[in-house]
């Protein structure tokens, strides 16, 4: 899987959502409306639990050469669960002023 990556609907993934268009399969639409934002591929995968992760994949690829969903690799400073900028240091010293 490419761990590494993050999805996000492009405007024509979000209109394709937002209008259900029926020119777009029904399993991509259900797709594209579990992506919100920037999903990387750990999050996507408990949302896509009913896909064994090869077809998860396939299906983020296709999504992406229709070019409903645009994919980028994750960079080390996507702090994805936001503790990067917790530093015990500061935490002590709040807690000591509070």
């Amino acid at each position: 899987m490419a761990s590494g990556r993050l999805y996000r609907r492009t405007e024509a993934g979000k209109a394709a959502w937002q209008r259900q268009d029926a020119s777009v399969p029904v399993e991509y639409r259900r797709l594209l409306g579990l992506i919100e934002g920037d999903m990387h591929t750990d999050s996507l995968r408990g949302r896509f639990a009913r896909y064994p992760e090869d077809e998860m994949v396939e299906l983020l690829d296709e999504l992406v050469r229709l070019g409903l969903l645009e994919a980028i690799e994750a960079k080390e400073h996507h702090d994805l669960d936001f503790t990067d900028s917790f530093k015990l240091a500061d935490l002590r010293k709040a807690a000591a002023n509070s």
